[in-house]
């Protein structure tokens, strides 16, 4: 494991504590786990943006993200 930035520990609390994600949020931490998904417009809780959501266990709980984080490899 690497040391991480500031950022990047705001970022992994972030995607942790994330309950609903948009589809490119969710793509780009995730990776998408069901066949059919609950979607409705409501806040992202990683990009605050207002768009359609699901839950984030939809998207494995972006641990894929997390975890690229955690080891340095995420871009």
């Amino acid at each position: 494991m690497v040391q991480l930035t500031k950022e990047q520990k705001k970022l992994v609390k972030k995607l942790e504590d994330a309950y609903v994600v948009c589809s490119d949020c969710g793509s780009k931490y995730g990776v998408y786990s069901v066949g059919c998904s609950s979607v409705w417009v409501g806040k992202c809780d990683v990009c605050d943006e207002e768009k359609p959501v699901t839950e984030a266990r939809d998207y494995a709980y972006l641990i894929t993200g997390i975890r690229k984080i955690k080891l340095g490899e995420f871009k």
